[in-house]
């Protein structure tokens, strides 16, 4: 059994750790922005497997939800904690059944993970699937050089808006249809502003980098 915080420790570590040293074996440099970048696309990465998972485990989502709406209610962030502080089968790590409960979890919060229909569902499904590929051919194209300096931003332009806009978009709905009431200030603060918030924060410094990939044809930033 593998506690599930080990699990994301070494996920994160340890892609971001080879995306450093390959850059570092390629280029002879620790590079601040190229590691920073990477450690923040490789944490997307996860959770674009996490939006996966919720696409195709959608029906168990919502089983887990409703089975927990009452006997966690008042006291939701007890539900997270007790699903992060759990373990899973080390051959189990890579099935989407057992992150499930990341999303059960988030929707004692946003009801909305526990429906199809809702903004938050698809905007996170829909991440998933447009943004995976393109990340990961950004966070080797720092390292690499597949493509010119200027595509490379373009290519980044596009990512962290999408990135940027859902998020605020998603921050926007999720207080307009008062699912922050009923629960404390510091639940939602930890919950839901500091998970989403990096999507928010980041993006931003982003795109301002691929601009400045845009204007200089450069990949002197990441060397």
């Amino acid at each position: 059994m593998v506690p599930i915080p080990i699990a994301i420790v070494s996920f994160v570590v340890g892609l971001t750790a080879l995306h450093v040293g390959l850059h570092h074996h390629q280029h002879g440099v620790v590079n601040v922005t190229q590691a920073g970048l990477a450690a923040f696309l490789v944490i997307n990465l996860m959770i674009n497997l996490w939006e996966f998972a919720l696409h195709k485990e959608a029906a168990k989502v919502r089983r887990e939800w409703e089975e927990t709406q009452l006997p966690y209610k008042g006291r939701e962030a007890v539900r997270a904690r007790e699903y992060f502080g759990s373990s899973i089968r080390l051959s189990k790590l890579f099935s989407p059944r057992a992150w499930t409960g990341v999303w059960s979890s988030y929707a004692l919060y946003d009801p909305g993970y526990a429906d199809k229909r809702s903004y938050g569902w698809n905007i996170d499904v829909g991440n998933a699937w447009s943004t995976a590929l393109p990340s990961m051919l950004f966070a080797w194209g720092m390292t690499y050089e597949l493509m010119s300096a200027r595509l490379l931003g373009a290519l980044g332009i596009a990512i962290f808006w999408q990135m940027f806009y859902g998020t605020a978009v998603y921050f926007f709905q999720f207080f307009n249809n008062k699912n922050h009431v009923g629960h404390s200030a510091a639940s939602v603060a930890l919950i839901v502003a500091s998970t989403n918030g990096l999507w928010f924060v980041v993006p931003l410094w982003a795109l301002w980098l691929c601009v400045r990939l845009i204007e200089t044809n450069s990949y002197a930033m990441f060397r």
